[in-house]
């Protein structure tokens, strides 16, 4: 069975659904304040009462990109997936470069936890 992050307990698809929906729009109302190319997603401000991701090392095997924040930033995101379960990678633009990964989840769930991610709710 996959490890999951407490942050994100199992909910119905009907109320993950909903939820996606509210994020989305959230996130298409916050206009983009910095120059960039705008190519691909950027991260709303961290909340104060966000939850917090717990990060590993590795992760659980090889993975394809499936969806990526901007590298305008230090620090971005990639969800990605590993054969089917779902991991958050998070690189931190140093020298050298810092990887870590969040998660195990599906899909549905996996969505959430972008969008939560997307919208400052979680880190």
């Amino acid at each position: 069975m996959a490890n999951r992050s407490p942050a994100v307990p199992r909910k119905p698809s009907s109320t993950i659904d909903k939820e996606l929906r509210a994020l989305v729009q959230e996130l298409m109302d916050d206009p983009v304040e910095w120059d960039c190319p705008e190519v691909s997603a950027h991260l709303g401000r961290a909340l104060p009462n966000r939850d917090t991701l717990a990060w590993v090392a590795q992760p659980r095997g090889s993975y394809r990109v499936v969806e990526y924040t901007c590298a305008c930033e230090a620090v971005f995101y990639e969800l990605v997936s590993c054969g089917g379960i779902y991991q958050i990678h998070k690189v931190i633009q140093s020298e050298p470069l810092q990887h870590t990964y969040a998660g195990g989840w599906r899909q549905s769930e996996a969505r959430l936890v972008w969008c939560q991610l997307l919208a400052g709710r979680i880190r």
